[in-house]
């Protein structure tokens, strides 16, 4: 796992150790980032589920001003630590130990927008439906804001928020990348 572009290219990140935490691989990583082009510049990201910090690392690797880190998980916050201290991006971050969808409630009495949402749920928690849903009610996007969703690509996911619009899908093995955009922005 490396950081692909950007400031901090070529960078190797810590892993994990097991099975329990399974961060995106490269090949994925970079159809994201190539998916989100320039709108990664100067964007706030959100990064639920995240693990090592590998996306939101990358994000801010290639121009992203802002990343909130959210997992319950302490092994993935001891890694996202890791490996914000390796990328010298920590000063950008803010990592939160919580359950996302507490997280969730939180950012929306907050107000919290963000630019790009990523989501990697553990591929064995049947919470898709949910968090699409929670994200489709949510104000969490901005105008012409992403949320990006990695899930097992076994599953199928049936969501009934129609604020979100599908702009893309794509399969990568077991993986499939869900790319919505906030509908009307």
């Amino acid at each position: 796992m490396r950081v692909i572009a950007g400031s901090c290219k070529g960078r190797v990140l810590f892993s994990p150790r097991g099975n329990l935490i399974r961060p995106t691989s490269d090949r994925i990583k970079e159809f994201i980032f190539d998916y989100l082009g320039p709108k990664i510049e100067n964007a706030s990201v959100l990064d639920l589920f995240s693990g090592t910090g590998n996306l939101s690392i990358e994000a801010l690797s290639r121009g992203a001003d802002l990343a909130i880190l959210v997992d319950k998980s302490k092994e993935a916050n001891r890694l996202i630590y890791r490996n914000l201290d390796l990328t010298k991006l920590l000063s950008q971050c803010q990592v939160i130990h919580q359950d996302v969808f507490r997280f969730l409630k939180i950012a929306a009495s907050n107000r919290s927008r963000f630019d790009c949402i990523f989501a990697d749920p553990p591929y064995s928690a049947n919470i898709y439906s949910d968090l699409i849903n929670a994200i489709g009610r949510g104000d969490y996007l901005k105008d012409d804001g992403l949320f990006i969703l990695e899930c097992d690509s076994r599953r199928f996911i049936e969501y009934q928020d129609a604020s979100l619009l599908l702009v893309t899908k794509k399969v990568f093995g077991d993986s499939a990348i869900f790319v919505f955009k906030k509908e009307g922005s």
